[in-house]
């Protein structure tokens, strides 16, 4: 099949759950070694102060990815490493690691890509306020420039801000991620700040020629529990919440509150031109999917009306972290998203497999060969796929789960931070070499 030949193979990482060096070379700090710190928030009480010690072995990292045959290095950059205050005094040193690890990828034949936003906002941003305060609309406008001035001179493609409704669901409205905050105003006031500072950082990134820029769109199965009315309208308005929201508005079809009328609020904080100022054309859309939910009417649910019924009550087996595994998101969502607009570029920028430290890998390349599969079938139908980029490469911190679910393809041993392929691993290196270019 010579379109899934073409498909580009690669990886992803992000800054947070890997650097460590969390107070290194004038890194300032991040809300998640703020939050980390608070070890009753996190499931195994770790932090993220080593993490996978990818700040000191970088190239180790890149060298296996090499050695698996995987061409695209995605990494997010470490806001607070770059402005330690969140704005203001740029912070050298910063500069120079990254500087490091692009020229590396570059001189191995690794293509680098950066997330410019994974999570980790600067502590002294979040003290302002943080995605709830309009101004981070500026200060993410000055950081994005600060990595366009530095970066954009060797790597050309670019995510924006990873997993927005994930972000700010964990984060701003039910307080399990970082910054730990709740309620709903917290979250309508912050969704509309980061999709307007995303469209703000797009403009910016697009200034310099040749940039290719998207976003990466977390997207998760919904389906009704019961073939009734009740039970469909109440997955209608959890899908309009975790697979619309952070598109549609960007797409000149506004907030989706039609369908979610709590979504309504978002317009207390509206701005002349704000509607307008949200269109923004990407380059490509990243899709990232894991997971299914099957969704029961609850009227005494606030603002959803909607309660998700778990696995285990479904008879489904779960991951490590308590999900339904669902390698079949992968083929729907690459054509749903593809019926917005069947020319856009699509990449299938994460997707992974949650295992426990004892279960079998072989799980895990069960996992990948159902997301080729999907692929494959999404290709026949002329979908614009480009690639995929594996989530991930080392085990890491996985935010609130701590260093429990394993979603790397590489393990890791914590006391002496060695690295050692897996079984999937193996199994992909000799995949992708047999793929004929």
């Amino acid at each position: 099949m010579n379109e899934f030949r073409h498909l580009e193979w690669g990886v992803t990482i992000a800054a947070a759950q890997t650097e460590g060096a969390h107070d290194k070379d004038g890194k300032g700090p991040s809300i998640w070694d703020t939050f980390t710190q608070k070890s009753r928030k996190i499931k195994d009480g770790s932090d993220i102060k080593e993490a996978t010690d990818f700040y000191h072995r970088f190239k180790e990292d890149i060298d296996l990815t090499i050695d698996i045959g995987l061409k695209i290095f995605r990494f997010s950059i470490s806001w607070p490493r770059i402005l330690p205050e969140g704005t203001g005094k740029i912070n050298q040193k910063g500069i120079e690691f990254y500087n490091q690890v692009i020229d590396y990828c570059l001189l191995v034949g690794v293509e680098p890509w950066i997330t410019t936003y994974h999570w980790d906002l600067p502590q002294k941003l979040e003290d302002k306020g943080g995605w709830t305060n309009r101004e981070i609309i500026d200060w993410y406008k000055e950081y994005v420039q600060v990595l366009r001035d530095h970066f954009a001179d060797r790597v050309k493609n670019w995510i924006l801000i990873n997993e927005g409704i994930v972000c700010l669901g964990g984060g701003y409205f039910l307080g399990v991620h970082a910054p730990g905050r709740r309620g709903i105003r917290n979250f309508v006031s912050s969704t509309h700040h980061l999709l307007l500072a995303q469209a703000i950082g797009f403009k910016e990134l697009k200034k310099k020629n040749e940039l290719r820029v998207g976003t990466a769109i977390s997207c998760t199965k919904i389906e009704p529990y019961r073939n009734t009315s009740a039970d469909r309208k109440a997955a209608n308005r959890i899908d309009t919440l975790m697979n619309r929201l952070f598109i549609e508005p960007h797409l000149g079809l506004g907030y989706p509150d039609d369908d979610l009328p709590i979504l309504k609020r978002i317009s207390r904080y509206y701005k002349i031109g704000d509607i307008e100022a949200l269109k923004t054309d990407f380059d490509f859309w990243g899709i990232q999917t894991y997971t299914r939910e099957v969704i029961k009417a609850a009227w005494y649910i606030p603002y959803m009306g909607a309660l998700p019924i778990k696995p285990k009550k479904r008879k489904i087996p779960v991951s490590i972290m308590g999900w339904e595994t669902y390698p079949q998101g992968t083929q729907y969502f690459l054509e749903r998203f593809s019926a917005y607009d069947p020319e856009k570029p699509l990449w299938l920028s994460e997707c992974g497999m949650a295992l426990s430290e004892k279960e079998d890998d072989q799980a895990r390349i069960e996992y990948y060969q159902n997301v080729i599969e999907g692929m494959k079938l999404v290709l026949k139908k002329g979908v614009n796929l480009k690639g995929i980029l594996l989530w991930t490469l080392v085990d890491n911190f996985e935010w609130a789960e701590g260093f429990v679910p394993k979603f790397g393809i590489i393990s890791l041993n914590r006391k002496t931070m060695q690295r050692k392929m897996k079984k999937s691993a193996f199994w992909l290196k000799k995949y992708l070499s047999n793929i004929k270019l």
